[in-house]
């Protein structure tokens, strides 16, 4: 009689715990979402707004071509920055280099391309020493210019 007794108990005894167990699992599941003050922010884009010039495939590939330009020479182009809230400017080409500041919609620039650096979704242009931009943001066979160039 004392076998059935501690048995029945046992049995009773796991069955709280099953239940106990799998109603863990459950309250776990049901977290709040994430606090977005807390959330990681995404990286922004270089041009800060709407007014980039969208390109197609062909319009990528001229953009791209710049890449393979001869670089024994400057080729300093003027240009006009796009972007209506601004460009950013940093002190590299990329995205890890500190940004020092960032240029209004309007600007004239002027940036050599024989500098010209594909990095972190972008191809940075030099400006004059320590100061970069990104002229063009790339895309999937697609891409967008964040500077009007007149002379190139």
């Amino acid at each position: 009689m004392q076998v059935g007794v501690k048995l029945g108990a046992g049995l009773a005894a796991a069955a709280l715990a099953g239940g106990m167990l799998s109603g863990g699992a459950v309250a776990a599941a049901e977290q709040p979402p994430p606090n977005p003050e807390t959330a990681q922010p995404q990286q922004e884009e270089e041009g800060h707004g709407p007014g980039a010039i969208v390109v197609g495939p062909e319009g990528a590939a001229k953009a791209l071509e710049r890449l393979g330009q001869n670089r024994l020479r400057s080729r300093w182009c003027r240009g006009q920055v796009l972007p209506a809230n601004g460009l950013n400017v940093r002190t590299g080409p990329g995205l890890g280099y500190r940004k020092v500041g960032a240029l209004a919609h309007g600007t004239r620039v002027s940036t050599d391309w024989d500098t010209i650096e594909r990095r972190d979704g972008y191809l940075w242009v030099r400006m004059k020493p320590y100061r970069w931009i990104a002229d063009y943001k790339t895309g999937h066979g697609n891409g967008k210019w964040y500077v009007k160039y007149y002379n190139c």
